[in-house]
Order: C-alpha cells, then structure tokens, then sequence
C-alpha cells in the first residue's frame, strides 16, 4: 500500500470567524450563488444528487430526504391546555443558512509514499445549528463529503478578495481553504477533546494545537528520515 501512516482527526469551522465568511454568506441566495448549507439542502432535497446523509459521525444512521426536510423545517404544535384536541397555533421553525454556526468536519490525514507527501481526505462534513426557537445547539446532519462532491463542484464559494478567482466547494475544502480548530482525534476511548480537558477551553485550544504541531512534525520527521 502507498499510505504508509493515517490518523483521523475531528474539526470545526467557526463562522463568526472573517476568514470563514465564504463558508456562510450568502444568507439568502442570488442568482450565481448560494451559501454551502443551500448548496447540500438543495441536494439532498431538491436535486436528488446527495443521497447518503445520516444522523451521526460513524455514517450508521441513515436519513432519508423525508427526515431532512422534517429537520430543517419542524413543525411546533401548540395544543389548548384544557383540550388537547384543540390545536390553537401551528409553529413553523424553519433552519436556515443565518442559522448555522460552525461547520463540523471529518477527515483522514495519512502520508502518501508514493508522492513523498502529506494530504488530507474529508469523509463528512455536518452543519452545527442553533434552533432560532429554543437556542439549542446540534448537528443538523452528517453527509457522507465524497457523495456531495458534485454539488460542491457545481457551485462557487463567495471570495471577498478576489471576484475573478472563484473556488467551487469542492475546492474551497480540496485546499483547506478555511480555519479551523481540531475537537478530537481518532483515540482507544473515543473521546472529544472537550472530554477529558473539561474544565478550560484554553486548554483544549492548547490540545488542539499539539495535535496540530504533532502532525506537523510527523510530516518534518517523515522527510529527515
């Protein structure tokens, strides 16, 4: 085999972040773009052309379109208290693009022989919204990221730099285009990075960078060798 070392690493892109905008914006679509959760809801709802979609990080359980669209836009029955036979408000929550606050991804870094070279392979990729009505906040869904390269492809990602140079999806990830920090690596306990540095978050920024630089130096170490 040509990989010769992998390990499996858990991240989430911050959309409040500036650099991150063109994962976000636009919040509602114009007629030559539309923002990256658009792009995959209109895959999997609209165009047919994402079809494995689930409701955890392991690909184990299968959404079906129907189960989408029950999760991005829910239905609030309020019933009278007196008889609950009698429905006295009928409350559409509907998730948007504006709803999402990070994007969760998946994926495999492992050292290609053959090319002399580290590379990065996304496996899932999952929205973290917060519901506009109860402020909880969740994974929406997971996709399964090879399936979605199609629509990732077909559809540019906004570049406030630079309108001439536009990256599709599918690049914007290809290159890494985005910031992000590591929540987990692959371990024995299965364990978020949040779990066991529990009781700062500049720890776990800390830990998150020593995954990061251990990663780096594996890279550096694999070259001197």
């Amino acid at each position: 085999a040509d990989i010769m070392w992998s390990t499996r690493h858990w991240e989430k892109i911050d959309l409040r972040q500036k650099f991150n905008f063109h994962l976000y914006y636009p919040i509602q679509a114009v007629p030559d773009r539309k923002s990256l959760f658009d792009v995959l809801v209109d895959g999997i709802l609209n165009e047919g052309t994402i079809v494995e979609v689930f409701g955890d990080d392991r690909f184990e359980i299968p959404y079906t379109p129907d189960q989408v669209q029950g999760y991005v836009q829910m239905v609030d029955t309020v019933r009278d208290p007196d008889d609950p036979n009698i429905i006295l408000l009928v409350d559409t929550i509907k998730i948007t693009s504006k709803d999402v606050l990070f994007w969760e991804i998946k994926s495999d870094w492992y050292f290609d022989k053959q090319r002399g070279e580290m590379k990065n392979r996304i496996i899932g990729i999952s929205p973290i919204v917060r519901n506009p009505k109860t402020l909880d906040t969740y994974n929406l869904f997971w996709v399964w990221f090879p399936d979605a390269r199609y629509a990732l492809s077909t559809h540019v990602a906004f570049n406030e730099q630079n309108n001439t140079q536009r990256l599709t999806y599918d690049q914007v990830f290809h290159l890494r285009f985005f910031q992000s920090v590591i929540t987990k690596e692959d371990n024995v306990y299965d364990r978020a990075i949040e779990e066991y540095k529990r009781n700062e978050p500049i720890e776990q920024l800390i830990e998150a960078d020593r995954i990061k630089n251990n990663l780096r130096n594996f890279e550096h170490d694999l070259w001197e060798y």
